[in-house]
């Protein structure tokens, strides 16, 4: 029996029975039952749960069962974890029906007996004196950050093209008015020419 199988939980007594259900990407339908301490998700062979998912690292993420509650961390991936379309940087509390994003796939974390829904917040069980402390995360500072830089960039990139079609409009009006711009020219070449006076 593993260590915190019996401690009670926010489903009831004892460790209960979850599962991550591929719901998109190359494998959807595919179930995986939770069970040990820890389950691997990836793209290598031979983890609890492989995903043939090119955009998966080998070892992408990782689920474990800590203080009565499963917890899932990236484990440094190229393309990140992300939990209900967050993307984690710190260990997160899974919540029955919680989304999680593996590259192109998407599971959904089920629990038996649980109401599935929208995911509920739970407050952490009182603290096991043997258990490590769970990390809870912060707000996801960085992706504020990172949206402000996005609407930046296209900001910018929508100057640039405003700029290249008024310089496009000006080379079409210069083609067709060749006329106007020799009369303007041979203008300019007269005053030039004028004695000052």
């Amino acid at each position: 029996m593993a260590m915190y199988d019996n401690e009670p939980t926010m489903m009831g007594q004892g460790r209960p029975s979850a599962t991550l259900v591929i719901r998109q990407g190359p494998q959807a339908g595919m179930s995986f039952p939770l069970v040990g301490n820890q389950m691997t998700i990836g793209r290598e062979e031979g983890l609890e749960i492989s995903l043939q998912d090119p955009e998966a690292s080998r070892r992408h993420a990782r689920i474990s069962w800590q203080a009565g509650q499963y917890i899932i961390e990236d484990l440094g991936s190229t393309n990140g974890t992300f939990v209900n379309g967050i993307q984690i940087t710190t260990p997160q509390i899974l919540s029955p029906g919680d989304s999680v994003g593996v590259g192109q796939t998407a599971l959904v974390f089920q629990v038996a007996g649980a109401a599935m829904g929208a995911p509920q917040y739970q407050s952490p069980p009182a603290q096991h004196p043997a258990a490590a402390p769970v990390n809870m995360p912060a707000a996801p500072a960085e992706s504020g950050n990172n949206q402000m830089l996005q609407y930046a960039l296209y900001g910018c990139g929508c100057l640039l093209l405003l700029l290249i079609c008024a310089l496009i409009v000006v080379a079409v009006w210069a083609i067709f008015n060749q006329d106007v711009i020799d009369g303007l020219l041979s203008a300019q070449l007269t005053l030039w020419q004028l004695p000052p006076g």
